[in-house]
């Protein structure tokens, strides 16, 4: 009889984790891209702020619930898998707070000038 090994539960939630920050990103710079001149209903404006609000907290999310993955993975040797879905995690939050960092950086500089 083979035995089944399955998928960490944390290895998952950082993927799909990391997954909605690069989905919620792209969101966001097209809700910005908007004409100001177009009226939306206000439930649309309501999700739509919303979802760009919601959006800082998934990177952190991804990374650290990637990191807690690794580290049950790594004790339960054998018995779990997940590695590349919460590497992947852990990239894309770490890319997306790097990535706000950097805008916050830029426009902080501007802002001084």
């Amino acid at each position: 009889m083979e035995k089944t090994v399955k998928i960490n539960h944390m290895a998952i939630i950082s993927f799909v984790s990391g997954l909605i920050v690069i989905a919620l990103l792209d969101f966001g710079m097209v809700w910005q891209s908007f004409p100001v001149s177009l009226t939306y209903t206000n439930t649309i404006r309501a999700i739509m702020r919303l979802s760009v609000s919601v959006q800082y907290l998934y990177g952190p999310v991804a990374l650290l619930t990637g990191i807690l993955a690794l580290k049950q993975i790594q004790k339960k040797d054998g018995v779990e898998k997940g590695k590349r879905f919460a590497w992947i995690g852990i990239v894309l939050g770490v890319d997306y707070i790097l990535f706000g960092l950097l805008v916050f950086i830029i426009f902080s500089a501007q802002l001084l000038t």
